[in-house]
């Protein structure tokens, strides 16, 4: 007899929790900030009908659904002066972070334009269409030997083109 009522008891605890909502414990967002697609010591060509416009090299590169995030990155572009002259803009950073036509350098940025524009910051951010490099931190660098330092560059890398806040420019002079 006892042990017929723990069955009933069973079976009536059993239908009551089938009728009782359970919650759902995985976060809405939690899928979409899965990495697609995951590349070691990858490179990316970017190729025109004419040349070679972008080469993108990096340790790690991870593709997500709206944006790509590379580590110890290097973003090289290649493209002629208004003397048809070959130059080469090279970006170094620690982390890469590309939206679309954006990049987002952060932590140990160094710009290298040739042999005569040198720049160290902590942040940059480029857009691709326009050309246009600026930052909101302070940078040091060189400019053909010279000793540049200040804040919230701006680069037009199109027009040759370049501004700062709070600028400290340091000549050097040859004696003769």
């Amino acid at each position: 007899m006892v042990i017929r009522i723990f069955i009933f008891a069973l079976l009536g605890l059993s239908i009551l929790s089938y009728f009782i909502p359970v919650e759902d414990k995985t976060k809405k967002g939690a899928n979409e900030d899965i990495a697609l697609l995951t590349f070691k010591d990858s490179t990316m060509y970017t190729l025109t009908t004419d040349s070679m416009h972008r080469i993108v090299d990096s340790k790690e590169a991870l593709r997500y659904k709206n944006r790509d995030v590379m580590y110890d990155g290097v973003l090289t572009l290649k493209g002629k002066d208004k003397n048809n002259k070959e130059i080469t803009d090279v970006l170094f950073s620690d982390v890469i972070i590309k939206r679309g036509d954006d990049f987002k350098f952060l932590n140990n940025v160094k710009y290298r334009r040739d042999n005569y524009i040198t720049l160290n910051t902590n942040e940059l951010f480029y857009n691709d269409k326009t050309g246009i490099a600026t930052n909101t931190l302070p940078f040091e660098g060189t400019y053909f030997n010279n000793y540049i330092k200040g804040q919230n560059i701006y680069l037009n890398l199109n027009k040759y083109h370049m501004k700062a806040n709070k600028t400290h420019f340091e000549v050097e002079v040859e004696k003769k």
